[in-house]
């Protein structure tokens, strides 16, 4: 309202207008002690959730890193495997010996046919 306006009011509309305010302020107070609360219990409430999240964090990094340890052991254990095949299989002029080499093949007595 302009000066003029509030000039021109009477002293009861004056003093109304004043209680009003005074309402609308306590009232913003009470909701502004409400919203704290709610920020307060909110903020509880993350700090919970962060602890939670740095345990989880920390078991996962655990995890993570005894699974990267069995990948590291799963690698070795195929190279040595490789290279117990590749002693048991030798190669012959850079190729590898027909499938089945290395198999005992039964020896029979007798003349054996061979058919052409």
């Amino acid at each position: 309202m302009a000066d003029k306006e509030l000039r021109r009011l009477k002293r009861r509309e004056l003093l109304q207008m004043l209680l009003m305010e005074c309402e609308e302020a306590e009232r913003l107070e009470q909701e502004s002690g409400r919203l704290r609360e709610q920020l307060d219990a909110l903020q509880e409430q993350m700090a919970t959730i962060m602890e939670s999240y740095e345990r989880l964090k920390k078991k996962l990094d655990v995890k993570d890193e005894r699974l990267n340890q069995k990948d590291e052991k799963i690698a070795m254990l195929k190279n040595e495997v490789e290279e117990w095949k590749s002693r048991a299989m030798p190669e012959t002029a850079g190729h590898r010996l027909a499938a089945g080499a290395g198999r005992i093949i039964p020896i029979t007595h007798g003349r054996i046919s061979v058919r052409r």
